[in-house]
């Protein structure tokens, strides 16, 4: 049972996913670069900090820095002598003992005021080194603490501190852009993948109706040659092929149950007036003849199963078990049973080497040409086979010095039942499946055979093999 397809099913799916890819996509992208302005703003400022900590260090290096007012007379000149914004540099030495001198006091008031009863690290209390510490009113910032030596004696500590807001507007101002580009991309993405999707699953669509169909019983439908390529391409054609054979095959079903049943019915049909006549028979001489007609009919009947059956193994690739066959002693046994077949004159020409097949149809097909050129002479008429190579093939040739056949049938003598106008007004014995086997076989083998005549001049069957070898 083949299920109904949703619409857009496989578009809605494909867009989908695209623009899945896009989001992780563009997602990725975003760790990567915000992860990367973040590390490289932070390095900066890191950098900005220890600027300020050589300067520091070649400012005091030939002063004395052992008494506190000197301490904070130097610290007053080194923040006078910088042009830094108080709001993008915040400078501070605490000097032991005595007082903090920054070039931001308020802000280093308001933070000593809290720094008694504060519980976290803030600006004045941060340890040696670079560290990140909240600072009320200014948000975070990174400080670098230096403790100032005089000698052997720590005299004050110098904290360098440039805020991190440039870094969080920044930060911002990422996250704010990849958000826009992020659902523009997604956007765009789910419109390319809907009309991505529509050209990708359009050629899936029709063999999925094709599909319906099929399932429906309308084997007629096919989707026919796409734009598509790859594996797309692919399945159509597979497809196609595929239902080609299933509409063969259930021809040759038809056709067979068909013939079946239309040739059976006269054998039938006979055998039961037989048997009829036969119980009705009291005299025995009679019965006896009644009884050998009856046998001659059930042989004609196991004959013509046989060559059905045998038509429907070609059918399904069943029919031949190829194997090398010695054409000398081939032929050798197709001359001596040429006399079994009539009163005729053989004339008979075989010849050597190997072929690749198998013998028993191919013998079959021989045999059911010379029946049925012997059908179509009469008593003393001439029979030629020949057998000989003929473009690295083997070519077989039976021909007869019979009446002929007509140019308009000639075409239709290898169809099934299919029989000449004349042989309708008597009756030859033959089913009408002989030439039709014939041509099964051969094609079997990847050969080839035509009929070719001239109406008065008899008939001759041509067969073409590959295979051979002199």
């Amino acid at each position: 049972m083949v299920r109904r397809v949703l619409p857009g099913g496989l578009r809605v799916q494909l867009a989908l996913a695209i623009a899945l890819v896009t989001l992780l996509a563009v997602g990725a992208t975003f760790l990567v670069l915000y992860s990367g302005t973040s590390s490289r703003l932070r390095a900066q400022i890191d950098a900005q900090l220890h600027t300020q900590e050589a300067e520091w260090r070649l400012f005091t290096a030939h002063r004395n820095l052992r008494s506190s007012a000197r301490l904070e007379r130097a610290a007053r000149q080194f923040i006078a002598a910088q042009r830094y914004h108080a709001e993008a540099l915040i400078i501070a030495v605490q000097v032991a003992g005595g007082h903090t001198v920054s070039n931001n006091g308020e802000l280093v008031a308001r933070e000593a005021r809290d720094e008694g009863h504060r519980e976290t690290t803030g600006l004045l209390n941060s340890p040696n080194g670079l560290a990140t510490v909240p600072v009320e009113e200014a948000g975070p910032m990174r400080v670098l603490a230096l403790p100032i030596q005089s000698g052997r004696q720590q005299v004050g500590t110098l904290r360098v501190a440039n805020p991190l807001t440039p870094l969080q507007q920044a930060q911002a101002s990422l996250r704010r852009t990849f958000i826009v580009v992020a659902i523009v991309a997604v956007v765009v993405a789910i419109a390319a993948g809907i009309a991505l999707a529509g050209l990708i699953a359009a050629p899936l669509r029709r063999v999925a109706r094709v599909a319906a169909a099929v399932e429906a019983g309308d084997l007629s439908l096919r989707s026919g040659p796409i734009g598509a390529r790859g594996e797309v391409g692919v399945l159509s054609e597979a497809f196609d092929r595929m239902l080609d054979r299933l509409e063969g095959a259930f021809k040759r079903q038809r056709d067979f149950v068909s013939d079946a049943s239309h040739e059976l019915r006269t054998p039938l049909s006979v055998l039961r007036a037989q048997v009829e006549l036969l119980d009705r028979e009291s005299e025995k001489a009679r019965r006896h003849e009644a009884t050998l007609t009856l046998l001659r009919r059930l042989d004609e009947l196991d004959r013509l199963v046989g060559d059905m059956l045998t038509l429907a193994s070609a059918e399904a690739g069943q029919l031949i078990e190829p194997r090398t066959i010695d054409l000398g002693e081939f032929f050798e046994d197709l001359r001596r049973d040429l006399p079994l077949f009539g009163d005729r004159d053989f004339q008979f020409e075989g010849t050597r080497g190997t072929l690749k097949g198998d013998p028993d149809r191919l013998t079959q097909v021989l045999r059911n040409l010379v029946r049925n050129a012997v059908a179509h002479t009469d008593s003393g008429d001439r029979i030629w086979v020949t057998a000989g190579p003929r473009d690295r093939q083997l070519e077989i040739e039976i021909s007869d010095s019979g009446p002929g056949i007509p140019p308009n049938q000639l075409e239709h003598v290898f169809e099934r039942f299919y029989r000449l106008d004349r042989d309708r007004s008597r009756d030859r014995g033959g089913s009408g499946l002989g030439l039709a086997i014939a041509r099964a076989i051969v094609e079997a083998h990847g050969g080839s055979i035509r009929a070719e005549s001239a109406p008065g001049h008899g008939a001759t069957f041509r067969i073409e093999l590959p295979g051979y070898s002199p």
